[in-house]
């Protein structure tokens, strides 16, 4: 019994012995990958910093892209002695761009131990708390290509490491978008220096640095800029076009700037799509009830700090076709709060009823409890809603009620929608599970039927009059 007693205490040493190099193989293994990571982000660094010295050119500013602006077609009254044609739409469809992952750092950004301090802010009503340097500022007494790479270099040290992670974590935790966050960067560098080249240069930092494409820009008055690239055209912005792609500045550029024209590791451009809904402090305003002709009555409460949000979003089509607009604003998510309180009042009217009567129930609610009115004699110019300021401001178009309709269709009965644009006109169409008459797109196989919010009263299937339906694009959307 003794002799294996011994065996069984040299077995448990033996097993201790291995845990003991096994966590210290585990240790070595993690400061190893640790300054992997370190080292890949330094060289990174290190090349952009070389381009800041010395890769610069001249550009002049293109002109901006202005708003496409067309006559808009005034909303009609439905006549209910109109013959349902059941005609075909022979629609375009717009490519859409795919919703991609928020952009990563080229390595995990290491925490480090150093004193910090810190800096609070508040964005749109939101608090946010970031770790800068204690004993460290972005010091830029010019702008030349030698002092802007070694402030670069000094940046790119483990200093600011905790600062880069704060802001990452800020995206991630709120679910900032990519303009969200953009702009974020610009309030809190801005909050640590003014408007000055140094908030600019940091801003830049923190952007390449969270994997985002950007480049460098100086005037001839010894400013700096930050250009963001993007696949999105942004209206009424001037661009620069570097090697095929568009950079657009945070302000506004006119003639020739000397550019840094060197790409930054593995960057991405930004977009315009809002794929999650995005995480601001609550400060409800609310919405008056709106009354449907069909006695649908419905109101709720809208988040104020996401509707100043939204009014400060830029507008632009990606690729070449301006449709691909309507649907960034088709596709961004509704706010919860107005889940939680304008949905269960819309759903208690359609559950358990038939799809097409629900549908015609959502369709003559947004037909007939919203005013409308032109953009041009509310806003001076074309302005697309996102679902939520449809709900909110007191007069929309049909641009904006196709908009909200789409989203609230999808949300509630889960059908897919589709945009029609005619010239001049917004509608969408509906695949139903049911055969429903009515004039129809065929869509990959699909049966889609025209549901016109700015018709007035027209049931699902009923286009405006003076529609082509032969001439029509197609936007379709994430459903």
């Amino acid at each position: 019994m003794r002799k294996y007693s011994i065996i069984l205490l040299l077995w448990l040493a033996g097993m201790d012995l291995y845990a003991q190099s096994f966590e210290e193989q585990y240790r070595a293994f993690q400061q190893a990958a640790q300054k992997n990571y370190a080292d890949f982000r330094d060289q990174a660094n290190a090349r952009y910093a070389e381009f800041l010295r010395a890769a610069w050119e001249y550009y002049r500013v293109s002109p901006a892209i202005p708003r496409p602006k067309d006559e808009p077609t005034p909303p009609v009254p439905y006549d209910d002695k109109q013959k349902q044609q059941d005609q075909e739409i022979k629609g375009e469809a717009v490519p859409q761009p795919t919703p991609a992952p928020a952009p990563q750092p080229v390595a995990p950004v290491i925490e480090n131990d150093d004193e910090s301090r810190t800096v609070s802010l508040t964005y749109y009503g939101t608090p946010f708390s970031f770790r800068v340097p204690k004993d460290k500022s972005v010091l830029l007494p010019d702008i030349k290509a030698e002092t802007l790479t070694a402030a670069w270099e000094e940046l790119a040290g483990k200093e600011y490491n905790n600062l880069l992670r704060d802001c990452l974590s800020a995206r991630d935790q709120h679910k900032l978008c990519d303009w969200a966050y953009l702009s974020l960067l610009q309030q809190l560098t801005e909050t640590l220096y003014g408007q000055s080249n140094a908030a600019v240069l940091l801003q830049a930092f923190l952007y390449a640095n969270s994997g985002y494409q950007m480049r460098l820009a100086v005037t001839e008055n010894g400013t700096l800029h930050l250009l963001v690239g993007s696949e999105y055209t942004f209206y009424d912005r001037g661009y620069f076009e570097i090697e095929g792609g568009k950079f657009f500045p945070l302000g506004e550029l006119t003639g020739k700037v000397a550019i840094c024209n060197g790409a930054f590791e593995k960057e991405k451009p930004l977009s315009l799509l809002i794929s999650e809904e995005q995480h601001f402090a609550s400060v409800p305003q609310t919405m008056p009830a709106r009354k449907a002709q069909s006695g649908l009555t419905a109101s709720c409460a809208i988040n104020k700090n996401l509707i100043d949000f939204y009014n400060s979003y830029p507008t632009g089509h990606y690729g070449d076709d301006f449709g691909t607009r309507w649907a960034a604003y088709a596709n961004s998510p509704m706010d919860e709060t107005i889940r939680k309180e304008l949905y269960p009042q819309l759903m208690a009217a359609v559950r358990g009823v038939p799809e097409a009567q629900a549908v015609n129930l959502l369709l003559n609610w947004v037909q007939t409890a919203f005013e409308y009115e032109y953009d041009d004699t509310v806003w001076g110019g074309d302005r697309a809603f996102f679902p939520a300021e449809s709900l909110h401001y007191p007069y929309c178009d049909c641009e904006d009620r196709s908009i909200l309709f789409s989203r609230i269709v999808r949300d509630l009965l889960h059908l897919e929608v589709v945009l029609l644009y005619y010239p001049g006109h917004l509608a969408t169409a509906v695949h139903f599970h049911q055969d429903i008459r009515g004039d129809y797109l065929l869509l990959d196989g699909s049966k889609f039927i025209i549901c016109d919010p700015t018709y007035i009263g027209a049931p699902v299937g009923a286009t405006m009059p003076d529609m082509d339906n032969q001439t029509a694009k197609v936007i379709t959307l994430n459903n």
